[in-house]
């Protein structure tokens, strides 16, 4: 009898745990250049602490002919696509939004995502930071060296411009945030750059 109520109680469990996986589809479309990667494994990863990864599972496929499928039913994370990590050399990982539609994914040297909302916000996200760190990282060794060289007014007035560089990048950010509104890619972005004002 014991038993019979136990299995009750995890049936009851299971299907809440169910019920509450999102029952909408995402389908992740992906691409790749490189034909060395013809015939390895391609992964999504839950991103977060390893008890994320560890609840929901990484799903993986092969790349074929440069092109990749998946498909399922498992409800909106963060995830991160990446190829195995005896080929991964050359690659670069991608976060994406597990989110309901059609994602698409490109994986290369310089690895894009989009086609759904929270997808082409994480996309725009991307390409602002690639293009900040740039900016931050020239500048910073620019100001550093006119600093080493005793040329204090041109490195604070270039110190004042990437200040401003800086504040402007997260304007954007933020911009991005307040179209987004709640959800997944809204609580990363949040978590990296704060409220916007």
């Amino acid at each position: 009898m014991r038993n019979l109520i136990y299995l009750s109680l995890y049936l009851i469990c299971l299907g809440v745990v169910c019920c509450t996986k999102s029952n909408e589809e995402y389908i992740v479309q992906g691409s790749t250049t490189q034909s060395r990667l013809n015939g390895q494994r391609v992964f999504i990863v839950p991103y977060g602490n390893p008890t994320i990864e560890d609840s929901i599972g990484v799903d993986s496929t092969v790349i074929k002919d440069g092109k990749f499928e998946f498909r399922s039913r498992k409800g909106e994370y963060l995830a991160r696509v990446t190829v195995d990590k005896h080929v991964r050399y050359g690659t670069q990982d991608l976060l994406i939004v597990t989110e309901p539609g059609v994602i698409t994914v490109v994986i290369d040297s310089v690895s894009s995502g989009g086609g759904t909302p929270q997808n082409e916000a994480l996309q725009s996200w991307k390409d602002l930071k690639t293009n900040r760190d740039n900016v931050h990282w020239n500048q910073s060794q620019h100001i550093k060296y006119l600093r080493e060289q005793g040329d204090t007014v041109y490195a604070n007035a270039l110190a004042d411009s990437l200040k401003n560089f800086n504040e402007h990048y997260l304007n954007q950010i933020h911009g991005i945030m307040r179209v987004l509104g709640s959800g997944t890619a809204y609580n990363l972005l949040h978590q990296r750059y704060g409220e916007p004002n």
